[in-house]
């Protein structure tokens, strides 16, 4: 009985390994458990061949507010990674990113304008640059459809070192004391306050231009075009690219 038992126990030990072996051993042979590898710019910054939206499942949003740890995964997938951390490393590359299409210059526009930003520099992601121009063309849209006048969107921050992010919290006091997605030139921000009519040039502050916007963000959020934050203290909407 007892030689039974050993004979038993050697048959099915092989078995056993084989199963440790299967749950253990060579899993990536079979499943691709990591992104492909990232594209590397000529500064060591990588950029993903992926996109983050094909990676994680984005809810509906009614309240537009995203968590900033979402923002923060898919900045660092969608945009530059690792970020600068000083003004004057980034302000070294900044034509090099320019030149192999990691950044691209974001101008004034008939659709939008820059507000004066005293810390991030108007450079962003393809990608983001990309929605930030849907964004306003739809806006653009919805205005003519209610027959409203034209009017350009404020873009008041874009890329961002961790420098100029330290000296925004000194500066400001409703900057948020975590890290953020502006490092990595995927996110960008958009007043709902006011607004610059075209016709002469003024910013006004309607609470029915502001509901056209807010409609018009939250159509693309819903859309998985990006994620996005309404921060109260900052008046304006946070936005991240996701594809």
């Amino acid at each position: 009985m007892r030689l039974s038992r050993h004979i038993l126990l050697l048959l099915l030990f092989p078995l056993f390994l084989g199963g440790c072996d299967f749950i253990f051993g060579d899993v990536s042979a079979d499943t691709e458990l990591v992104p492909d590898e990232p594209l590397t710019e000529p500064n060591g910054h990588h950029r993903p061949r992926h996109r983050w939206s094909q990676i994680y499942s984005l809810k509906r949003s009614r309240f537009l507010r995203d968590p900033n740890k979402l923002h923060i995964a898919a900045g660092k997938e969608m945009g530059l990674n690792p970020p600068y951390r000083k003004n004057a490393d980034f302000l070294a590359e900044r034509d090099s990113l320019l030149e192999c299409g990691a950044l691209v210059y974001v101008p004034d526009s008939t659709y939008y304008v820059k507000k004066t930003a005293k810390y991030s520099y108007p450079y962003l992601t393809p990608e983001a640059f990309k929605v930030l121009n849907e964004l306003a063309e739809r806006f653009q849209q919805k205005l003519k459809e209610r027959k409203q006048p034209a009017y350009s969107l404020y873009l008041t921050s874009a890329l961002r070192t961790e420098e100029s992010q330290k000296r925004l919290r000194k500066g400001n006091k409703n900057a948020t004391r975590d890290t953020t997605s502006h490092l990595y030139g995927a996110s960008f921000d958009i007043s709902y306050w006011e607004f610059l009519r075209n016709s002469n040039r003024r910013a006004y502050s309607y609470k029915h231009i502001q509901n056209i916007l807010t409609k018009t963000v939250s159509e693309m959020r819903n859309e998985n075009k990006f994620l996005v934050i309404k921060e109260n203290g900052q008046f304006c909407f946070h936005i991240t690219v996701v594809q």
